[in-house]
């Protein structure tokens, strides 16, 4: 076996090329055109090319990339979320694979990688075989999927089983990468992860692909548009904002939107514009490819960044469609979650209303629709905020930085201690 370097070993040992295997064991996260879940594959893209820009040689082993077709393609999460049963025999056939692709995932690219960096997913823990071998195990989360995967999405049966493998993960792995500051207390306080393990990098953006001068402009309306991209899930509040164009149009405000995207409430909401009559302002796009998805937000002048508190009553996601509007110029009508509030200048790049809040959304779309005399400049301002401290780069070069600093400096003196051993063994 190669002589190793730990990730976390010293500065000298991360500015140059070092070998990284990248792991992915859920079946429908995939960075295959097909692939029905476009904000997972763009997140797993971005921490790959990140890597890569800082030297590195990413190796993949991404199980949704490897499954047939229907399993991760249009139509994929309702055959998991339609009936108990599917999502029963959903869960076992994950369970039943995940020691298989662990196993595979180390025979494939053990004797080659310096480190593995792995998505979270249920039942999945591909990088302990590489841990058992002295290979550092950093692995990411954006959220506490047991529960949002039982509470929001419908799509899961064995809930004991599913929270027990999850917790294990986190404790066990040795980087905890989170998307924010609310899913790192989270994580502490309900699945008793060490605080000294959790690196909190929030999601980032792709501002080669997400740059306005490459991209002409798709609009459908003359007049003042709102544009949403991502899939139709019921927290991503929606009806909220089409409630407050409705509101707003009784004041003599048009107001228009574009829909970019599909999902399982899709049918309802077509049914709430025709309620609202409407019809002529709103445009369902559908679901396209994400290399056309720029071109979509170019034709906004704001994009809509909304949210539902989850039954959880934590808001802890990082949007990524927030990044993505501000890197191609587009100010942002936003739920004032914990990313919007840090990186958006109020009134300026982002028109902010209270989480839940139906009139603060109809005030700040209010004074989205009147701005137009400072669009430009804010449009600029939008893409400068994004490339200075927001890239996939940015966020890798942090996500480096922070494990430069050895685990035990902050642990517990016992923990200190295994965690020294473990490290002067590899």
């Amino acid at each position: 076996m190669r002589n190793r370097q730990p990730l976390h070993s010293s500065a000298e040992s991360l500015v140059y090329g070092n070998s990284l295997g990248y792991l992915s064991g859920a079946p429908r996260v995939s960075t295959l055109p097909d692939a029905e879940m476009s904000g997972p594959k763009s997140h797993v893209l971005g921490i790959i090319n990140g890597f890569e820009a800082h030297g590195w040689d990413v190796k993949r082993f991404i199980v949704g990339d490897r499954v047939p077709a229907q399993w991760r393609g249009r139509g994929s999460e309702q055959l998991v979320s339609g009936s108990r049963w599917r999502a029963l025999a959903a869960d076992a056939a994950r369970v039943a694979l995940s020691q298989v692709n662990a196993r595979r995932a180390y025979q494939e690219l053990g004797q080659s990688v310096d480190g593995v960096y792995e998505r979270f997913a249920l039942f999945q823990a591909l990088g302990r075989p590489f841990q058992r071998q002295g290979i550092p195990w950093i692995l990411e989360t954006n959220a506490v999927y047991f529960r949002e995967a039982k509470h929001e999405r419908n799509s899961l049966m064995l809930t004991k089983l599913a929270r027990h493998m999850e917790i294990q993960a986190y404790q066990q792995c040795d980087h905890l990468v989170v998307v924010s500051q609310a899913l790192k207390q989270e994580l502490i306080q309900s699945c008793h992860v060490p605080a000294h393990k959790i690196i909190v990098i929030p999601n980032g953006v792709d501002t080669v692909l997400f740059d306005p001068a490459r991209h002409t402009a798709k609009r459908f309306f003359e007049g003042f548009t709102v544009g949403f991209v991502g899939r139709l899930y019921n927290w991503q509040g929606l009806d909220a904002l089409f409630h407050a164009v409705h509101q707003l149009r009784q004041d003599s405000i048009q107001i228009n939107v574009v829909v970019v995207g599909d999902g399982q409430m899709e049918t309802a909401w077509r049914d709430l514009v025709t309620t609202l009559a409407l019809n002529d302002q709103v445009h369902f796009a559908g679901r396209v490819a994400r290399e056309e998805v720029p071109a979509y937000i170019a034709g906004f002048d704001v994009g809509f960044s909304g949210k539902v508190m989850p039954q959880s009553g934590i808001m802890y996601f990082s949007p990524l469609k927030l990044y993505e509007y501000l890197a191609m110029g587009k100010p942002v009508l936003g739920a004032a979650d914990e990313d919007a509030r840090r990186i958006l200048r109020p009134d300026f790049t982002g028109y902010l209303f209270p989480i839940g809040d139906q009139e603060g959304l109809v005030n700040a779309l209010r004074r989205a629709a009147i701005r137009t005399t400072q669009a430009a400049i804010a449009a600029q301002q939008a893409r400068n905020d994004i490339l200075q401290s927001h890239s996939w780069q940015v966020r890798v070069a942090d996500l480096l930085a922070a494990m430069q600093q050895p685990l035990s400096a902050t642990a517990p003196a016992q923990q200190g201690a295994s965690q020294a051993e473990a490290l002067s063994a590899r």
